[in-house]
């Protein structure tokens, strides 16, 4: 079997418009390379990474343009990474820009599955 080494950021674009969306295993690789990626890092650039694969997965999530199933998907695994940024909390700021984040997902989350239940295609 080849591998081809993508660019980090090519697999963040597919991840982002949901043009992989029939293969859930180019997310959890795009997962699994972040974590590797995160372990060569220093402590602030290993956070600055978990917290743009929290973004990406985020904005994946609340795109209208991406298919919902892939949607779902990204929704049920940006625990990864909000749970690496959780480890990484370690001062009163930190703690308050991790529970900003979490903020951010529980609302729109929130607002996600409700328009879901609804019916409503976002």
């Amino acid at each position: 079997m080849t591998y081809h080494i993508v660019p980090f950021s090519v697999i963040e674009q597919t991840i982002k418009r949901g043009v992989a969306s029939d293969s859930p295993k180019v997310l959890h690789q795009y997962l699994d390379t972040s974590e590797t990626y995160a372990e060569q890092l220093g402590i602030s650039e290993a956070y600055d990474l978990y917290k743009r694969v929290f973004r990406v997965l985020l904005e994946t999530v609340c795109d209208a343009a991406v298919p919902m199933h892939w949607r779902e998907l990204c929704l049920d695994s940006i625990h990864r990474p909000l749970t690496q940024l959780k480890r990484f909390v370690i001062t009163d700021q930190d703690a308050v820009e991790y529970f900003q984040l979490e903020h951010e997902l529980r609302a729109l989350s929130h607002y996600f599955m409700s328009s879901k239940q609804m019916g409503v295609s976002k």
